[in-house]
């Protein structure tokens, strides 16, 4: 017998057959859900995996540069990153004070908006996440990167994290708080192995990551380069799964520091879910083999999609195109909370016989001396530094405000190294006839090897190109290039030849090997004394390569038998009174090296002893991301700033701490040593190749100088004033038990000066139990307080069970031990102003 179907039967039959084949149930009209922007992000998600293929889902796992990659099939765009923490990376943009300058602020609101502001101008420039905030701990003084981080208290660092990363994510974008864990030294940061105790970890490196993760709910986290008790960053599962997932909830973008990743099974277990810049470790040839075998099970590659989809969703690219917005760049309110920042976090270090604030009134003349004074030194070197906008140095924000009130008189000094101008175009001629300029030749190797790609006249070398090739074809990161030229000097006499580059870089004159820098590093310029004659020309060769981030070369020439610091003592003798603009600049306090040590380079010591010497009304303005030592003329000065890199509006910020139109107001976020062996990480520093053994455990920074009793030059949260302050009648109470634990303290903070001005009250806890081995105090609160001229305010804060909490390695767990504690009010970690005794039972 014939069976018969009718037409509209078999339709019926194969939509159901559709609906219900296979264990995956697709409806028969494919609604997307992804696309759909009313649908819970987990549902989304959940939708797209189940539409991506296995090869899709590996692709998502690594990058392209500072991007992810596109998958065209299902519509998923690019995560597009760009470099921080002070500014966005990409172009020209804002440049806001380096990471101490907004710690010593200890100002969360201003913190918190230049973290709204950046995250508006990552929006401008079509990005969506910048790679900050830097929390690491600054435990050595001379660390590269210390200028990036918020000092060297757990505590302080948590709560500027917090603010940064609320503030960047107000806006739509996703802050990444790195670099987790324990970076804290440059120097071998690609494989030293950092051997730290459980509870240092928990006490002293993990605070601020915890916050940005459970408080801050940060959208993305980068794992760094170094080792933690044996294992990389980005294969611990004690640090990324354990830690950081399970413990603290994570549930954000987990991805590796550029070229951090060293394995593909290892981190694919660990709970990292990105390897950057590209994938390396991580494709499709090192994935499927680990899949078929069951190593890794496509289940856990989901995972790792789904926490990048994540971070895609919440940011809403599914749903509206990343624009370019150039009216985001540098506004007025940009521009408003990187000066309010600068002046903020100034520290006034000494003010002797009240030297400053100076006006016309008390001088007519003054000498402006020093090789940070007429250069805006915006932020420190490396992936850090930010293109500006605009930018003002001390000089030219002094020569505004004063105009002809008050005569100015600038002498450099010293240069420091990389400040000398670049060669004279019109001393450079072709190698082959008397034409101006060089024979540029350009290769997309890093060998010098083959025929150049291109050959072009360049009129100088004076190039810095980021993260960008000089040739549009070429591999970023991957090229080097030979100029040749010939040399001509005007004048016969002894000349520095300087040539700086990241990475190596090498000079020859008339066939001899001058300088030799020929090997990776940050930017560095090494300098050599030639003896030229006027008329004759030199034949010069100068060869560059570059591997990895930051690009740039550079060439200087300058007479030396000029003596500076002779011109800068004569205008200092002939003026009323001198400020000397000291400190380091980029090419010191720098990703990729750590200083040799704290004293101030190119023989600025006797440069400021000699203006001291010439001039007795004498101040110094640091410019730094770090400290340095002053014991050679700390005594010989009326008068000493801190001003940090302090971003775009450095020099406004300088000019008016210094006429008095701000009273200043910052406070040290960390100790600022008489020498660097006094500190916790002298003894244990470099001492082993590849290993660094965290000897000093819990007693970082001031607990550091306080356990030892060692007197600092200026102790961590030290600052003055151009007022004066009293504190009075400290009121202590508790309430609550357990997690539940409450202690609020309470005091009265009196204006008592003839200067409205604020002050930052600390709030320290001391353990009178000295037998579980806790420091003699520890911060746990602050407040920054503004006030008039006799004006007196109620200070109220509230402590929670954690200020009296330490880590127990045996338990693994956090405890409060009953019995006497000091809770402490200070205007720093050493002047104490109340105290009481508090007991928990």
């Amino acid at each position: 017998m014939k069976s018969f179907c009718h037409p509209i039967v078999g339709v019926l039959v194969l939509a159901l057959s559709i609906i219900f084949s296979s264990n995956n149930v697709v409806s028969a009209v494919d609604i997307k859900l992804h696309n759909q922007a009313n649908v819970s992000v987990e549902k989304r998600i959940d939708d797209l995996i189940g539409r991506m293929t296995l090869k899709e889902k590996i692709d998502l796992l690594s990058g392209t540069g500072f991007e992810t990659k596109a998958l065209l099939r299902l519509g998923i765009p690019q995560l597009k990153m760009t470099d921080g923490p002070v500014g966005v990376r990409w172009g020209k943009a804002s440049v806001f004070p380096c990471g101490t300058a907004m710690a010593a602020t200890w100002d969360t609101s201003i913190v918190k908006q230049i973290g709204k502001s950046i995250g508006e101008e990552v929006k401008g420039k079509g990005r969506n996440v910048i790679l900050g905030p830097c929390v690491n701990i600054a435990r050595l003084p001379i660390g590269g990167r210390d200028f990036e981080s918020f000092g060297e208290d757990p505590y302080l660092a948590s709560r500027m994290a917090v603010s940064y990363i609320e503030g960047v994510q107000s806006v739509g974008v996703a802050a990444t708080v790195k670099h987790y864990v324990a970076n804290n030294q440059e120097h071998h940061r690609t494989f030293v192995d950092e051997k730290i105790s459980p509870r240092a970890l928990n006490e002293i490196y993990f605070p601020a990551f915890k916050a940005a993760v459970q408080e801050a709910h940060v959208m993305a986290l980068m794992a760094a380069y170094n080792k933690v008790n044996g294992e990389y960053c980005t294969e611990s599962q004690y640090l990324l799964d354990t830690t950081l997932i399970q413990n603290w909830g994570f549930d954000g973008l987990v991805m590796s520091d550029w070229g951090a990743v060293h394995s593909t099974l290892k981190a694919m277990k660990s709970g990292l879910d990105l390897e950057m810049p590209s994938g390396i470790y991580i494709n499709d040839s090192t994935l499927l083999p680990l899949i078929k075998s069951g190593k890794v099970s496509e289940k856990e590659i989901d995972e790792k999609v789904r926490r990048i989809l994540r971070i895609m969703f919440r940011l809403g690219i599914f749903d509206h195109e990343s624009k370019i917005d150039s009216s985001l760049i540098n506004t007025s309110d940009h521009r408003s909370a990187a000066y309010r920042a600068a002046v903020e976090g100034i520290v006034l270090l000494k003010n002797e016989d009240g030297v400053l604030p100076f006006s016309s009134e008390s001088i007519k003349s003054l000498a402006v001396i020093g090789p940070n004074a007429a250069i805006a030194r915006t932020s420190g070197g490396g992936s850090a530094m930010v293109s500006p906008v605009f930018s003002i140095s001390p000089l030219e924000a002094l020569q505004n405000r004063l105009g002809n009130k008050i005569k100015l008189t600038y002498a450099p000094g010293v240069y420091l190294e990389g400040d000398d101008p670049p060669v004279d175009s019109s001393f450079l001629y072709l190698p082959d006839r008397d034409v101006h300029g060089l024979l540029g030749e350009y290769f997309d190797n890093q060998e010098l090897q083959g025929e150049p790609k291109i050959e072009r006249i360049d009129k100088t070398i004076n190039f810095n190109w980021s993260g960008n090739p000089p040739i549009e074809t070429f591999k970023p990161g991957h090229f080097s290039v030979r100029w040749t030229f010939r040399l001509r000097v005007p004048e016969t006499g002894d000349y520095i030849i300087s040539l700086g580059s990241d990475d190596g870089s090498r000079l020859y004159i008339d066939g001899k090997l001058l300088i030799n820098d020929w090997e990776d590093h940050a930017f560095e310029s090494r300098s050599s004394k030639v003896r030229l004659k006027s008329g004759r020309f030199y034949l010069v060769k100068v060869e560059y390569y570059q591997n990895a981030g930051d690009a740039a070369v550079k060439l200087s020439l300058r007479r030396d038998d000029v003596d500076l610091i002779k011109d800068a003592v004569d205008a200092a003798r002939k003026s009323d009174m001198a400020i000397v603009f000291a400190g380091t600049s980029a090419q010191y306090e720098t990703e990729g090296k750590d200083r040799d040590n704290l004293v101030l380079p190119c023989n600025q010591d006797e440069l400021i002893q000699r203006i001291a010497q010439a001039n007795k009304r004498t101040v110094v303005v640091l410019v730094s991301g770090s400290p340095v030592t002053m014991s050679k003329w700390i005594s010989k000065v009326k008068g000493v700033l801190e001003a940090w890199f302090g971003g775009e509006e450095a020099g406004n910020a300088i000019a008016d701490v210094l006429l008095g139109r701000y009273n200043p107001s910052g406070k040290l976020p960390l100790t600022f040593p008489v020498r660097w062996e006094d500190c916790s990480a002298y003894g244990t520093y470099r001492r082993q190749d590849s290993v660094s053994y965290y000897g000093d455990g819990i007693f970082v920074g001031y607990r550091w100088f306080d356990e030892h009793q060692i007197k600092p030059l200026f102790p961590f949260g030290y600052g003055l004033s151009y007022t004066s302050f009293e504190y009075k009648n400290l009121q202590i109470s508790s309430r609550g038990d357990g997690d539940k634990k409450r202690v609020s303290v309470s005091f009265t903070l009196t204006n008592t000066g003839g200067r409205a001005g604020a002050e930052v009250a600390q709030v320290y806890v001391s353990n009178l139990n000295k037998s579980l081995g806790e420091p003699p105090k520890v911060l746990q609160g602050f407040v920054r307080v503004e006030l008039n001229p006799g004006e007196s305010k109620l200070v109220q804060l509230e402590l929670t069970k954690d200020a009296f909490a330490y880590y127990d390695e045996k338990s693994k767990s956090w405890v409060v031990n009953p019995g006497d504690y000091k809770i402490i009010i200070g205007s720093s970690s050493r002047n104490i102003r109340l105290s009481a005794i508090l007991s928990l039972k």
